[in-house]
């Protein structure tokens, strides 16, 4: 979370980003039960720099390529764009 803040930092001062959403898309061995702080500190920050949280998917996983073997989260990801008219 401190590298997306400092990444984001000159944004801060100049309003760049002022006005956009943000999605949070994080794969966790427990899912999302288990991401409650992550998600929280997500939103402060995104309200910190203007944005508006746009949802999140907290896809059960932990190896990598992992989460193609799970249908229901890609559709949760795909409905999430739908839903933010980036599909």
């Amino acid at each position: 979370m401190q590298l997306l803040i400092d990444r984001l930092r000159p944004f801060i001062a100049n309003g760049g980003l002022r006005g956009k959403q943000g999605v949070l898309v994080a794969p966790s061995e427990e899912g999302e039960p288990c991401c409650g702080p992550l998600v929280g500190s997500f939103r402060r920050s995104l309200s910190y720099l203007g944005m508006t949280y746009g949802g999140s998917v907290l896809a059960r996983a932990y190896e990598k390529g992992e989460v193609a073997d799970r249908p229901e989260e890609l559709a949760k990801a795909a409905a999430l764009g739908a839903s933010l008219g980036m599909a």
